[in-house]
């Protein structure tokens, strides 16, 4: 997998994507119908939810819930994935 975007060191927005350590992809999704928790980590490689939140997660819950070192938050809106 290849992945082309510009990194942001913080999530700032729903739909921003999430590269760990270990090369694992992540998104951060919102449901605008839920109400107690709108916004959810994805897991990219077998599309399940990860936690839910009631607010964007800042960069230590992320890792918590992921549990390895982010080492890039990307804009959904620049971002180029190849799937090899």
């Amino acid at each position: 997998m290849d992945v082309i975007i510009k990194r942001r060191r913080s999530v700032k927005e729903a739909g921003d994507l999430i590269c760990t350590k270990k090369k694992k992809l992540y998104a951060i999704v919102v449901d605008e119908d839920e109400r107690g928790f709108p916004y959810h980590l994805i897991s990219l490689k077998n599309f399940t939810v990860i936690q839910s939140y009631d607010c964007l997660p800042t960069n230590k819950e992320l890792e918590e819930d992921i549990g390895e070192k982010i080492t890039g938050i990307y804009e959904h809106s620049d971002s180029q994935i190849t799937l090899n």
